[in-house]
């Protein structure tokens, strides 16, 4: 019997009809596994009960809610033996998306059923994210949903970023992105945003790359120069559909690292948690197979984008 530990805040599910802690460990107990609990009590304590996970050697640590948590588990188990899973739970659940368990179904089966996959991460000024990184319009974005009510949901992400677009309009950036031993694009301009994939998922289900894999050894960047307003919303919807994104003022780059150099602070988020970079150069780099994740049994990306 595989011995299970679930980390999620307890204050961040049943009072919004979400999953919460102990019947998660009724689920899971009921699925075959021996499941404990570990709460958390302030931001970044995630980290430390999963770090403390791997050191006892226990078989899966499991994320319960959205890609905050996610992100912190992640985190605190990156560079360990220890497998992650996913109990979506969350508003956004770009994550849980990305590895075919956007439902809690589905990712009690990948649980019970599934593999463990080693899948890359991504650092910013080696600070860790597993999932996305937005600069520009994309961190204010983030930074005007964090503050709309948590009950729309992925909705918040759709307002958030119409207002913005309407009341935006970019700033300057120096660019260096390399692939491997080549500099594949060297530049300086007004951008938009920018959205820095692992997964093909951001923003609650926005597909900016969407062929970006958790396993390819690469990061992909969505670089969007500036656009009319209504133009922009335009794009929105095929962002959110899947469809690949077909603009001259748009431009994609797979990539292993990446400077971006910024005049002014600018808004940014990882893994859906926004805040603000100061001026200056910023680096990005790929973080080569460096976690483990429980992934359905028969498991492609294509096969779970096909799903969605």
């Amino acid at each position: 019997m595989q011995h299970v530990v679930i980390i999620a805040n307890p204050f961040a599910g049943t009072s919004r009809g979400r999953l919460g802690g102990e019947e998660a460990v009724r689920l899971l107990t009921d699925a075959g596994f021996h499941a404990e609990f570990r709460p958390t009590d302030c931001p970044g304590h995630a980290i430390e009960l999963a770090r403390q996970a791997a050191v006892e050697g226990l078989d899966l640590v499991v994320s319960l809610g959205g890609d905050g948590t996610v992100h912190e588990v992640a985190k605190g188990l990156a560079g360990t033996e220890t497998p992650l899973g996913v109990l979506p739970s969350g508003s956004g659940n770009d994550f849980a998306r990305a590895v075919g368990c956007l439902t809690v179904d589905d990712a009690l089966e990948t649980l019970r059923t599934g593999f463990d996959q080693e899948v890359d991460t991504a650092t910013l000024d080696g600070d860790f994210f597993i999932n996305s990184l937005g600069i520009l319009a994309s961190g204010l974005i983030s930074n005007r949903a964090a503050r709309l009510w948590r009950w729309l949901g992925h909705r918040r992400y759709t307002l958030a970023s119409a207002t913005t677009l309407l009341s935006y309009f970019g700033q300057d950036v120096h660019w260096k992105i390399e692939h491997g031993d080549d500099v594949i694009l060297d530049t300086s301009g007004k951008y938009l945003m920018a959205e820095i994939c692992n997964s093909p998922f951001t923003g609650g289900g926005f597909r900016f790359a969407p062929e970006a894999k958790l396993d390819d050894g690469q990061l992909d960047a969505c670089l969007i120069k500036p656009m009319l307003p209504w133009t922009s919303m335009q794009q929105l919807p095929r962002a959110a559909s899947g469809n690949r994104l077909d603009h001259p003022a748009i431009s994609l780059w797979p990539f292993t690292r990446l400077e971006f150099k910024v005049d002014r602070p600018v808004g940014y988020h990882r893994d859906g948690e926004a805040g603000y970079l100061e001026a200056g150069t910023h680096v990005v780099q790929i973080e080569k197979n460096n976690i483990r994740v429980r992934v359905p049994a028969r498991w492609s990306l294509q096969s779970n984008l096909e799903k969605i």
